[in-house]
């Protein structure tokens, strides 16, 4: 559930979308002069206005690269130009169109996490594969569900590296052990990541290049 609402920070009025998720946990970002906060049902704005107050509100002034360009697109990572109306994908070329861009790419790019999906689920010991599909969305880069044994990847990934998605994949199925985001969780995902700290920033703050590029 979403909702949108006014809250006033230090004397500052931000336009602010409320999603409330079954979660133990709140996450906020400021991004062009609104803030996005996700949060489980029961906390209330007064509590979310107290805990920015104290943590802060830290500006994303990064100016980003854009995914896409007049002849350009950022594919794993790498800026691939679009010839004659081509993008390379791996080893396809498909015709770029920036409004249908994530369904036309979709089973390239989920058939290339799937890979890697089982490839960590053999050495991290998961035992039963997990299906996979994948779709773009403007909240998660991925989620678990250990009712359906599914894990959906965010179709927005296919610009950054493959080690940053890898971080991802290792994410997801570190909660196959771990539903929730405990020291446990996290010396898991370092094991299988050791570089998480350092990928995950560069996920966020929209670095398509990871360490191995």
């Amino acid at each position: 559930m979403k909702r949108e609402t006014v809250l006033n920070i230090n004397g500052v009025d931000y336009s602010t979308i409320i999603e409330y998720k079954v979660s133990n946990y709140i996450r906020y970002r400021f991004e062009e002069n609104k803030l996005a906060v996700r949060c489980p049902y029961f906390v209330s704005d007064n509590y979310i206005v107290e805990l920015i107050t104290k943590k802060g509100i830290k500006r994303n002034d990064l100016k980003r690269e854009a995914v896409f360009g007049v002849d350009y697109c950022y594919i794993y990572g790498e800026k691939q130009s679009i010839k004659n109306g081509f993008i390379k994908i791996g080893d396809h070329f498909v015709l770029f169109n920036k409004g249908t861009f994530y369904k036309d790419i979709g089973k390239y790019f989920n058939d290339y996490v799937t890979t890697r999906i089982r490839y960590y689920e053999s050495i991290m010991g998961v035992n039963k594969p997990y299906s996979v599909s994948s779709r773009f969305t403007n909240s998660r880069y991925g989620s678990n569900s250990v009712r359906t044994h599914h894990i959906s990847m965010n179709l927005y990934l296919i610009h950054f590296s493959k080690d940053i998605i890898d971080t991802v994949v290792v994410h997801e199925l570190a909660h196959c052990f771990y539903f929730n985001h405990s020291k446990n969780f996290y010396d898991l995902v370092y094991k299988y990541c050791p570089d998480y700290k350092l990928l995950h920033k560069h996920l966020v703050k929209g670095i398509y290049k990871g360490v191995d590029n």
